[in-house]
């Protein structure tokens, strides 16, 4: 049974750990590039931003739950008993929404600066709007992933 639970547990940190890096470092790009103020450079960035998130933190992301719940019932815990699973698992739902938001807009980003680069005029005049709220939703997904983290490694109860 320890096998079981310590593979189980090796995928799930493992793929916490894929999809907080992978996506962490997806956002220091996008910053760099949009502080580039380079239509092309935040096209090519955005392309593989976009990328990036489709093929390593997208699969990472479906991961966590698959491996989460099997393991904290071979460990004996559950979400209504332990508040860190439960506190865990409504700041997963609000990362996974917030990272849903932030692919759509870089989409959106990747598509307006490809037609700026290729056409060579400057970044549409929605652009600015577009990168703030990307960067607010960025914000609450590190926040979020932070708290993830600090939960599983903390693990506070309430009883």
């Amino acid at each position: 049974m320890l096998d079981t639970i310590l593979a189980v547990k090796f995928v799930h940190v493992l793929f916490a750990a894929v999809m907080f890096g992978a996506w962490f470092c997806v956002a220091a790009f996008m910053v760099f590039a949009h502080r580039s103020r380079n239509a092309s450079v935040i096209a090519l960035v955005a392309q593989f931003s976009v990328r990036v998130e489709l093929f390593i933190v997208a699969p990472a992301i479906v991961v966590q739950p698959i491996s989460g719940f099997p393991l904290g019932d071979l460990i004996g815990l559950s979400g209504s008993d332990d508040f860190w699973i439960g506190g865990s698992i409504v700041i997963y739902a609000v990362v996974l929404l917030a990272w849903l938001g932030a692919l759509r807009i870089e989409f959106l980003i990747r598509r307006m600066a490809r037609q700026a680069s290729l056409g060579s005029t400057k970044l549409d005049a929605q652009y600015p709007l577009l990168f703030r709220i990307w960067a607010a939703l960025a914000a609450l997904i590190f926040t979020g992933m932070v708290l993830i983290f600090l939960l599983m490694v903390w693990q506070p109860r309430l009883n």
